[in-house]
């Protein structure tokens, strides 16, 4: 009975312990879009959040939380200071007049051009988008539009529907409703393993629409100092645990 005691105050000592190291943490807020697969809004979950759930794990400072955000309100909820940082994010989408400093993050992607086999033959297909109607995401920057994410001029300038991620514009594809999707390469990827029945209906293209060069986008006022988070994501990169995410 003494030692069942003893276990049990233990375990009350040590409940409160954690719950009291939990509460100290500093919260950094995460933003994250429709961006699969660094984040995907059906799932509600993504890379970013695998990522977050590693840095939470390695320190104790500080405790990493997403909130989702749309694409194209992420830099006015960056301006807002509703979020602190936004992983995976190119420095080059509109982000020039806004202060912040990125991080590395080790990870490079690309936007490619998708079709279906029945209307793409071969590689040719994708050399002139001016006559197809083309399937994209709200607030994305693209390479053919020059990178102006501006809806109402990717409208007058392209036959193009805007929808709010990745699997929609796949969806768009397949069910003919546009001729071309411009989606992420490691989006596509993922898609055809996990869907194999649809692996001989979609062309992927050679040509890039954009290189990624992914980092982290944090905010100048973060409550985390720059130091400590260079630290932790150089620490992070490193890991057996995070190249495993790519």
């Amino acid at each position: 009975m003494a030692l069942v005691r003893c276990l049990l105050v233990l375990f009350v000592f040590w409940s409160f312990s954690t719950a009291q190291a939990a509460k100290d943490r500093k919260t950094i807020t995460v933003g994250a879009y429709g961006f699969a697969p660094y984040y995907d809004l059906e799932k509600g979950r993504g890379i970013v959040s695998d990522v977050l759930d590693q840095l939470n794990s390695i320190q104790s400072d500080y405790q990493f939380k997403v909130l989702e955000i749309p694409s194209r309100r992420r830099y006015q909820s960056f301006v807002d200071h509703k979020v602190d940082m936004i992983f995976f994010e190119d420095p080059r989408w509109s982000w020039k007049e806004i202060p912040h400093y990125t991080i590395p993050t080790g990870i490079k992607d690309a936007e490619v051009y998708i079709a279906t086999r029945k209307k793409a033959k071969d590689q040719t297909y994708f050399k002139s988008l001016a006559d197809k109607r083309l399937a994209g995401i709200l607030g994305y920057h693209y390479g053919f539009a020059q990178f102006n994410s501006n809806e109402d001029y990717l409208h007058s300038k392209f036959n193009i529907h805007l929808v709010s991620h990745n699997q929609a514009s796949v969806r768009l594809v397949l069910h003919d409703r546009a001729d071309v999707g411009v989606v992420p390469l490691s989006y596509i990827r993922k898609y055809m393993r996990e869907n194999l029945e649809k692996f001989d209906r979609i062309i992927i293209s050679d040509k890039v629409d954009q290189d990624y060069d992914l980092r982290i986008i944090v905010s100048p006022d973060a409550p985390i100092p720059r130091a400590q988070m260079e630290k932790l994501m150089s620490k992070l990169v490193k890991e057996t645990s995070y190249k495993n995410l790519f």
